[in-house]
């Protein structure tokens, strides 16, 4: 595993906390921002995520329906909860 790898693998279990792995991914530069999102699109390939798994990871990350990160990995999905 490389430098880069580690910490997401980390970040995957819950250690450590999402804060602190915010911290380290802002503390790098763009080119390393940029490497370190190509190389976690790749596990994702790797594990097969579809897009059924959008909505637990949207939750884990404690971000909005309607960031657009969450709507690209949930198409199609409902943004709106729904009403009664």
């Amino acid at each position: 595993m490389d430098e880069r790898a580690v910490p997401l693998n980390e970040l995957a279990q819950g250690i450590p906390p999402l804060t602190p792995g915010v911290g380290w991914f802002e503390s790098l530069a763009d080119t390393e921002q940029f490497e370190v999102l190509r190389d976690l699109a790749g596990f994702c390939a790797q594990a097969r995520a579809t897009s059924e798994d959008g909505p637990e990871s949207i939750h884990g990350a404690g971000i909005r329906l309607t960031h657009t990160s969450a709507v690209l990995v949930t198409p199609g999905a409902d943004t709106e909860p729904a009403t009664v």
